[in-house]
């Protein structure tokens, strides 16, 4: 189906159900392919029922028929989610494993140097649909903290992902290293989320760019 898709998209510029006045000559020069092979695909889209061609004085007509309008359709369809990324996920919270705390406060010079405010000791877990979640995630703006060393050990870095949660700055980060699986995030604001929107777990919440 892929070899009739450049056909298809020149059809459609003249409408998806005009008719369209050609020759096989310029429609192949406008393909950038031979005459031949432009006469044969249309050949064989007709007889796949994707077009409906005729003779006519200046050399043929074409009409696009359901089929194709169908596949041009789907292709839109995706293309329309890769160029209008999702701007809002909507995940599950999670009981944590209660090392969040411990984390965020050896990255506190950090987080208030690089994303603009010290965290509350915590972070807020949230499990959504893993692809929903790299799309929504490769949409914001990241944010590097590099490693570190402190006189007992080495942290890891983090990329950071600012987001808002209800009317609440916060931020989503991803450790170098991680227990959790690639459906939860974890969260950092200047608040206890938690209280500050009255969340539990196993609750719905929105979070945004």
């Amino acid at each position: 189906m892929g070899d009739y898709i450049n056909i298809l998209l020149k059809l459609a510029e003249n409408g998806l159900y005009n008719t369209l006045e050609t020759s096989t000559v310029k429609l192949a020069d406008q393909l950038n392919i031979s005459q031949q092979s432009a006469s044969r695909k249309l050949a064989e889209m007709e007889n796949q029922d994707m077009i409906k061609k005729s003779a006519s004085p200046n050399g043929i007509t074409i009409r696009l028929k359901q089929k194709s309008i169908d596949i041009l359709k789907s292709h839109y369809d995706i293309l329309e989610k890769a160029f209008h990324p999702i701007t809002k996920i909507t995940g599950t919270i999670k009981k944590g494993i209660g090392e969040g705390g411990y984390y965020v406060s050896q990255y506190q010079e950090h987080f208030k140097k690089r994303l603009g405010f010290k965290a509350f000791p915590g972070t807020l877990n949230i499990e959504a649909d893993e692809t929903g979640l790299m799309n929504f995630i490769s949409t914001l703006p990241k944010i590097t903290i590099d490693s570190f060393k402190t006189k007992e050990r080495t942290f890891g870095s983090l990329t950071c992902y600012p987001i808002t949660i209800g009317k609440e700055k916060a931020a989503i980060v991803v450790p170098e290293r991680t227990r959790h699986s690639n459906t939860i995030i974890e969260i950092i604001a200047p608040v206890n989320l938690r209280k500050a929107l009255s969340l539990e777990d196993e609750t719905k919440v929105t979070i945004t760019r």
